[in-house]
């Protein structure tokens, strides 16, 4: 009888963990549409986000069941850490990947600027202007007066500085980095 109990208990726990988590990332889902579309944001980085929400919230509900079902023991903490070795050498060999993936969330954002917004990041003799085209999770892309498309790593982006350049005058040419 204790058994069936505890097993009621954990069913009960495990649909409210569910329910939650679906009502939870629906919410947030919601207000990153209504972000989006306050602050007139491409909808393919609306869906980047929304998938970031999607995929965090099923890993802490796939450990918010394990937990509430009792998976423990050292099986799983030598298969866990087999794992997380693995992603960890993984991480390191991607690690451009990840801070250009952190850098599109943090100038998703705070949005300095967005796709049909013409800019200019300052590098030295490596300066670009152009029109923002396209704004993914690894890169942007600017297409320059002369039609040609740069695709600039977002953490480059990120960690130089860029100038909104007014729409209403014609887009400046740098030929700097052209013999």
């Amino acid at each position: 009888m204790a058994d069936l109990d505890q097993t009621l208990l954990r069913l009960l726990i495990s649909a409210s963990v569910i329910v939650g988590t679906l009502v939870m990332t629906s919410l947030l889902r919601r207000l990153v549409q209504r972000l989006g579309e306050g602050h007139d944001y491409a909808p393919a980085r609306v869906f980047q986000v929304k998938v970031l929400i999607n995929l965090s919230a099923l890993v802490i509900l796939l450990f918010t069941l394990g937990a509430t079902w009792g998976f423990s023991g050292q099986g799983f903490l030598v298969f866990a850490t087999s794992v997380f070795a693995l992603v960890g050498v993984a991480l390191f060999a991607a690690w451009s990947l990840l801070s250009n993936t952190t850098a599109a969330l943090i100038l998703f954002f705070s949005a300095p600027f967005r796709v049909g917004d013409r800019i200019r990041m300052l590098d030295g003799d490596n300066t670009v202007t152009g029109e923002v085209t396209d704004m993914g999770l690894v890169t942007i892309t600017l297409r320059d007066a002369d039609g040609h498309h740069y695709n600039i790593p977002n953490n480059m982006v990120f960690q130089r500085t860029v100038i909104r350049l007014s729409a209403n005058k014609e887009l400046p040419c740098d030929k700097k980095h052209v013999r």
